[in-house]
């Protein structure tokens, strides 16, 4: 069949009308449930790597290894942080850079009994669709920060338009920051905005932090045959534990404190005991849910023990009623008895505990309900290694945080013990005039019909160390919800990682 000339211009126009139809229909929004499958799904990689703080060298390598197989070239340094490049989607190559930063470590809690390596095992994950939920098998979960790292990956694979990336994932975030204070100044170069996906509300921006600083104590005891008949492990538990910075002001019991101030309680009512050792607590910034404790008694001494230990007890369920619903003591007799450290040492070691600072210091004065300076003994280790204790110090006024680290410092040293101060994170002031703030808040309101919440929190981010090295970044903290992080309840809601990737899709758009 034979065609016109003017038919067969208006079917190259009809077919040229689709053809552009088509390349200018934008690619279609997904789903909320295909959000959550994708960052799951990158999320599930992480958890097949062992990654505690100071061990990142193989997640460290995972990501040099994802990035080169999305076609990009990463960069990998000698603190095993990693950066990398992403090349503007179609049509926004002129946006401004912006950095995705995040990092790989996680804390790693286990539950009493479980039998898990951190350094070998993988973190099971446990998916409940019917709650909207991801917990773990026993252990913490790692959603700090892996979830945030999800989000990113995402964002790299094409999930959503942006304009020119950059990529920083750095290593023990959790305790020390030692890879952003080692971070490459270079590596910010040519950025005028940062997001972090370190936050742990979908409702909320942080927009400044506290500094930190970390106290490690040591001390060398000598070992030498209990006079006792009898050994008893008393183990404290069943506590809420949680972020020694997002969490200080629930309240919240420390497992260290509770123990050492039975321990002191047995003195006050003419108990003598000899101490073989004590184990509370797993990382510098968590609240301990537990700590167990070995001491040797006089065996006739043993139901007068018990008789404290309960009332002890009852106490402790009065004062932190609503606050901790599950405290257990436990008392129970061992087969062996192991040999003690000397009276004076173990006196030494009870007066470090249950005197120095911990939990809240002060509360700030410009901002309703913010901590404004607080500290929290994270671990305590003793055994025949030695004495190891840490304290973590918060605060966003450098004067009293020198005033907290100092009266640590001098009770220290009249328990007789050595310490050294690490700093663990830099101020990250607020910025009033920050512009992504500013789009942060048009564009949650915009998608979820209500205001964003704007926050400082009482806890140590990246960003105060990059607010030093590139004073000029305009940056914001956002991500989806967990709850009790670094505890072996983590909990990451799924409903609320929809939101933030919304949110940081819209920000890449419009920035």
């Amino acid at each position: 069949m034979k065609l016109s000339v003017r038919n067969k211009a208006i079917s190259l126009g009809i077919v040229f009308m689709l053809m552009f139809t088509s390349c200018a229909r934008p690619a279609p929004k997904p789903t909320s449930d295909e959000i959550i499958d994708t960052v799951i799904s990158n999320f599930e990689l992480l958890a097949k790597i062992p990654r505690p703080s100071h061990h990142e060298k193989a997640v460290s390598d995972f990501f040099v290894s994802w990035a080169k197989e999305q076609g990009l070239d990463p960069v990998q340094d000698s603190h095993n942080n990693v950066m990398f490049n992403v090349p503007a989607t179609k049509g926004y190559e002129n946006k401004p850079l912006v950095i995705l930063q995040d990092h790989m470590d996680m804390v790693v809690a286990v539950e009493d009994g479980k039998d898990f390596d951190p350094l070998k095992d993988t973190v099971t994950l446990i998916r409940d669709d019917q709650a909207r939920t991801i917990t773990a098998d026993g252990t913490s979960l790692g959603a700090d920060n892996g979830i945030g790292c999800g989000i990113m990956m995402s964002v790299v694979q094409g999930k959503m338009p942006h304009g020119p990336l950059r990529v920083i994932i750095t290593t023990d975030e959790e305790d020390g920051m030692d890879g952003m204070f080692n971070l490459d100044p270079s590596w910010l170069d040519g950025a005028k905005y940062l997001i972090n996906i370190d936050n742990e509300e979908s409702d909320n921006v942080t927009v400044s932090t506290a500094a930190g600083d970390s106290l490690r104590i040591t001390g060398t005891p000598e070992f030498s045959d209990a006079k006792g008949d009898k050994a008893l492990a008393i183990t404290v538990s069943g506590l809420a534990g949680g972020h020694s910075g997002v969490d200080i002001d629930k309240g919240r019991l420390n497992g260290i404190r509770a123990l050492a101030g039975l321990l002191k309680e047995l003195s006050s009512n003419g108990i003598s005991y000899e101490l073989a050792n004590i184990d509370g607590g797993s990382a510098p910034n968590a609240i301990p849910e537990r700590a167990k404790s070995v001491i040797v008694i006089d065996s006739k001494d043993q139901a007068q023990i018990e008789s404290i230990a309960a009332g002890y007890l009852k106490n402790l369920q009065e004062s932190y009623l609503g606050i901790e619903d599950s405290i257990e003591i436990t008392i129970t007799g061992e087969d062996t008895i192991p040999q003690v450290v000397s009276e004076e040492f173990k006196n030494n070691v009870i007066r470090l505990t249950t005197e120095i600072i911990d939990g809240i210091y002060t509360m700030s004065k410009d901002m309703e309900g913010l901590v404004e300076s607080s500290s929290n003994i994270g671990i305590l280790r003793l055994d025949p290694d030695g004495l190891y204790a840490t304290t973590y110090i918060r605060s966003s006024v450098g004067s009293l945080e020198t005033e907290i680290l100092n009266s640590q410092l001098d009770l220290v040293r009249e328990c007789g013990f050595s310490t050294e101060s690490i700093k663990m994170s830099d101020p990250w002031p607020y910025n009033p005039d920050s512009e992504l703030t500013e789009l942060t808040k048009k564009i949650y309101l915009e998608q979820n019909g209500e205001e964003i919440k704007i926050v400082a929190v009482h806890a140590g981010l990246e960003c105060g160390t990059l607010a030093l090295l590139s004073p000029d970044l305009d940056m914001i903290c956002i991500g989806a919800d967990i709850r009790d992080a670094h505890t072996t309840r983590e909990t990451v809601m799924l409903d609320s990682i929809p939101v933030c990737w919304n949110l940081l899709a819209e920000l890449l758009v419009r920035i």
